[in-house]
């Protein structure tokens, strides 16, 4: 190639990456779940801030849509109970 060109991506390249990105993104996104509600849950009981579960409203998708959520409950409440030895709101 020369200097400048720039190298066009077929559209099912493209395509692929977008879906691979994206894939990748949501496998972040649920596993952080459990590690960020488990510190916000423990950072709740320890100081007694109670906006400290503000962090459930980034994980509200997962939470709230309930064949998503009941794959990931044992994982979350691992982080939770385990890890952190605390509880959730309520």
């Amino acid at each position: 190639m020369a200097e400048g060109e720039q190298r066009i991506e077929s559209g099912w390249r493209r395509f692929l990456r977008h879906l691979i990105t994206t894939a990748m993104f949501l496998v972040v996104y649920a596993l952080s779940s459990g590690p960020m509600l488990g510190l916000a849950f423990w950072l709740r009981e320890r100081t007694g801030i109670d906006q400290f579960y503000a962090v459930m409203w980034m994980y509200y998708p997962l939470l709230a849509y309930r064949p998503a959520f009941s794959l990931l409950e044992p994982y979350v409440e691992w982080w939770v109970v385990t890890v952190f030895r605390t509880v959730g709101p309520g």
